[in-house]
């Protein structure tokens, strides 16, 4: 090998054996260079100029570094200098320049060849131009640079389950999300699970199933943070099926919509809430009104809607005015949820009425009768209690005439039970009620049932 590779021979044996040798190089399609052990070049192949640009003549002789410029990574070249100089092989990029001074990528491997004694004759470096390649990898990492940047920016999470073995994978975007670290996370749907808020867990496990089955999941959940704190968010993905339609993998996104929730939460509260007495205003318990009829009528259980006014409301704004009012309204409120149950709806109907929906008080009338009945004698009694308004005088004024005005309400109440009434037959039945209540004196109750029968 050693006589082949020299260059000026004047045997016609060598002369054949170079040209053989050049020939053999001339055939790769990949870039050739031949160096001797003083690592300057001693022939090229055709591939290797035009990868370059630099004629084979422009070649000879010089030290393979001539391809090297400013940008190129001087670890790379300590590398391939170390290898020479051990006589080991070496293999990886670098950055060169061909003749234009353009740059170009180079995927470069050198081996040294050795004569019996074991001592370095030539290196053989075969270069391979990966330009497209690299700069196809280079903008895919500008790529991911700048959706990570997106991803953390917009509060969004990337995950992926492995539905058949239960393997979860989650970026650090889902980590963020759910403020934990990836050595809390076990990596299964349980663990997904247990990070879920307990309220919403039953309803996000059914969500997942029907995608296993319908192809896709979209839905909103809170998730708790091991500080305790709560933050909605709003899931999307993709169910991968076999070849049979067992699902086998599913891909999605999470991101946080805890701004976007708390900012509908309010928009919902100044629309549907009363800005005063912080209960339900008419325009909602309409509709929750609508909901209970349907309820019931599902169901057959009674429910009962009371219509609550306040008696002497006008005299207690004239005697103290409309502040004092206003502190008469949110005291009324205040008491009207504390007698009722967390099941129950309270709505201020308009100016000092109140309106009262019970849920869930039975089958048997009777004793549905006589729940409603105990709650809005609950109800009457507080709201009447004589220390009332002598409370809300204390805090406005230093009045020494305190009960000058009567403090007490009226109470009409209605059974009801979906498909046997509408909406508005009930709300003007347990209206009448109330007038009757408020007829006979005040601070009573009156079922409208007994109204009818009287």
């Amino acid at each position: 090998m050693d006589i082949l590779l020299h260059h000026r021979s004047s045997s016609p044996k060598r002369e054949l054996g170079r040209r053989a040798l050049d020939q053999a190089l001339q055939s790769i399609t990949q870039g050739v260079v031949v160096a001797g052990p003083d690592e300057n070049i001693l022939s090229v192949n055709t591939a290797f100029t035009v990868i370059t640009g630099f004629s084979e003549a422009e070649c000879i002789g010089r030290n393979c570094r001539f391809l090297q410029g400013p940008a190129t990574d001087i670890h790379t070249i300590e590398k391939i200098h170390q290898a020479c100089t051990n006589a080991t092989p070496f293999s990886g990029e670098i950055l060169n320049y061909r003749k234009d001074g353009t740059v170009f990528w180079n995927d470069l491997l050198i081996s040294s060849l050795k004569d019996a004694e074991g001592k370095t004759t030539h290196f053989i470096g075969i270069t391979r131009d990966v330009t497209a390649r690299k700069e196809v990898d280079q903008a895919l990492i500008r790529t991911r640079y700048r959706l990570d940047l997106a991803v953390k920016a917009g509060g969004i999470g990337i995950w992926d389950w492995d539905v058949v073995n239960d393997h979860l994978i989650w970026d650090r975007g889902m980590y963020a999300l759910y403020g934990i670290d990836e050595q809390d996370f076990l990596g299964a749907y349980d663990a997904w699970q247990k990070a879920v808020h307990p309220e919403d867990r039953d309803q996000a496990d059914r969500d997942i199933r029907d995608a296993l089955q319908s192809g896709e999941f979209k839905t909103e959940f809170r998730v708790l943070w091991p500080d305790g704190s709560i933050h909605y968010i709003r899931g999307n993905a993709l169910v991968v099926k076999d070849s049979a339609g067992i699902a086998i993998r599913m891909v999605g996104t999470n991101w946080d919509i805890t701004e976007q929730k708390l900012s509908d939460l309010k928009i919902q509260e100044l629309a549907f809430y009363d800005p005063l007495t912080q209960v339900l205003n008419r325009r909602l318990f309409e509709d929750r009104l609508h909901q209970k009829l349907l309820r019931t009528q599902r169901s057959q259980h009674y429910g009962a809607l009371l219509f609550a006014d306040l008696d002497h409301f006008k005299e207690l704004n004239d005697h103290y005015g409309h502040q004092m009012g206003d502190l008469r309204l949110i005291d009324v409120a205040k008491r009207i949820k504390e007698c009722v149950r967390q099941v129950d709806t309270v709505a201020r109907y308009g100016g000092d009425e109140f309106v009262i929906i019970l849920d869930e008080l039975g089958s048997d009338q009777a004793t549905a009768h006589l729940q409603a009945k105990k709650i809005a004698e609950k109800l009457c009694q507080s709201l009447s209690a004589s220390s009332c308004l002598n409370e809300l005088e204390r805090k406005l004024c230093s009045s020494n005439e305190p009960g000058k005005c009567r403090c007490s309400v009226s109470i009409g109440v209605k059974l009801f039970k979906g498909g046997e009434i509408t909406q508005e037959q009930l709300i003007a039945q347990a209206d009448a009620a109330m007038y009757r209540a408020k007829k006979a004196g005040g601070s009573r109750v009156q079922f409208y049932e007994e109204v009818v029968h009287e």
